[in-house]
């Protein structure tokens, strides 16, 4: 199933928002965890990929 940008989410409780979209500097928090991390100039670099995981 598709998301309507237009319309509201039908499936709310499945929605991850970005880590950038809770006000999270990525960039800043990957590198003071000692991970490295910059920003691609060509659509053919590797990506590398970064989570975050919150526990309650």
């Amino acid at each position: 199933m598709e998301c309507d940008i237009d319309e509201s989410c039908v499936k709310p409780k499945d929605a991850r928002p970005s880590m950038e979209a809770c006000g999270i500097d990525v960039f800043k928090t990957v590198r003071n965890n000692g991970f490295e991390i910059e920003f691609l100039e060509h659509r053919n670099e590797y990506v590398k990929y970064f989570g975050l995981l919150l526990i309650d």
